[in-house]
């Protein structure tokens, strides 16, 4: 099995991709220990209350997630790819390990988290957001609530609407003979017009939309690059271009607008770095198998690393660990345990729950 996942991480993959999101996820696991924690580092970055807001490397995700569709969205336009064969290899990618750690995380927020701390983590976490994470549905989707149960996870449920949406405009467009990219935009638009105009309805929910944008930007990104060829000094204008998007986030943060500076970063500076990342020499440097096995390794510390801190607060006050969260020292650490445990995730466990899943989505 551990074979498999390391042929996985060398085979036709971009180890500088793979590194950008070994990179942001381990910044977001920092970003969180601080806001678990609740602590401020004196003598270090602060991740969660320092001037940028790192949690917008999430967008990175979604726009990397949305680079990576571009294959998925060739096959539907030429009737190559259905809608159930399409969703179903995303949720048989996403949901295993999410509905496993699902399970965990209720029983520790409901009861051991509880009993330690004498409180729940942000909220009790309830049956039907346990039932919604199992179905990728923990927010954006018919509920109009925010989830409690893995505050992270809804970054999955947001994901996968997205591709359902998106999925939705490139096959009526090519029903339709009309290019995909029109539709796409359109949603992107709606988007922004939904956040300008704080309109929040089931499926245009916050966290929806921002899906819808990132994710959009990824597709319409990896169809520029195929079809136009970056090098030499046209990369002078790429990096005008991430420097454009970088003052204009500087702007928006002096004025404390965090949507404008999530726009900047989106569609400026964030496609910057990507373009950067997909040249020749980006390529090069990250080319050993060690970038893969990373990058695939991000994911499951995403997923787990929310868990793994609550538990961490549980096991300092049970047995007095006297653990001092606002110590770079412990803030790296605990960073370092938590990947080496989603590392161990992504090569032994999490491809020992695809197989069962597989096998029901065999049965539809």
């Amino acid at each position: 099995m551990t074979n498999d996942r390391l042929k996985a991480a060398s085979s036709g993959r971009n180890g500088a991709l793979d590194f950008l999101k070994f990179a942001a996820s381990i910044i977001l696991v920092l970003h969180h220990y601080q806001q678990v924690h609740n602590v401020f580092i004196d003598n270090g970055i602060n991740f969660y209350s320092g001037h940028f807001y790192w949690g917008h490397l999430v967008d990175l995700f979604f726009l990397i997630s949305g680079f990576f569709l571009l294959g998925a969205v060739e096959k539907i336009t030429s009737g190559q790819l259905g809608f159930k064969e399409y969703y179903t290899h995303r949720c048989v990618r996403l949901l295993p390990l999410v509905s496993v750690t699902a399970v965990i995380y209720f029983l520790i927020n409901n009861y051991v988290y509880f009993r330690i701390m004498g409180e729940y983590y942000k909220a009790r976490s309830t049956g039907t957001e346990l039932i919604l994470s199992f179905l990728g549905m923990q927010v954006g989707w018919a509920n109009m609530e925010g989830s409690h149960l893995n505050p992270p996870m809804w970054y999955v449920s947001s994901l996968l609407i997205a591709s359902v949406v998106l999925y939705i405009l490139v096959y009526v467009s090519a029903k339709k003979k009309i290019n995909y990219v029109i539709p796409v935009v359109g949603l992107i638009l709606l988007s922004m017009a939904g956040d300008l105009f704080d309109i929040e309805l089931p499926f245009f929910q916050t966290c929806a939309k921002r899906a819808y944008i990132d994710v959009s930007m990824g597709l319409l990104l990896a169809g520029f690059l195929k079809k136009h060829e970056i090098k030499g000094s046209k990369y002078v204008f790429v990096a005008v271009y991430g420097i454009i998007g970088a003052g204009l986030y500087l702007v928006a943060l002096k004025a404390e607008r965090l949507l404008f500076q999530q726009y900047a970063l989106a569609f400026l500076f964030f496609p910057a770095i990507i373009i950067f990342l997909c040249s020749e020499g980006a390529k090069k440097l990250f080319s050993g198998k060690i970038w893969g096995v990373l990058g695939g390794a991000s994911y499951d510390t995403y997923v787990l690393h929310c868990l793994l801190l609550l538990l961490q607060r549980c096991a300092n006050k049970y047995w007095n660990l006297g653990l001092n969260y606002g110590s770079w020292i412990t803030e790296y650490l605990t960073c370092a345990v938590i990947f080496g445990i989603g590392l161990l995730a992504y090569l032994f466990v999490e491809p020992k729950l695809r197989k069962p899943a597989e096998k029901a989505v065999s049965l539809l």
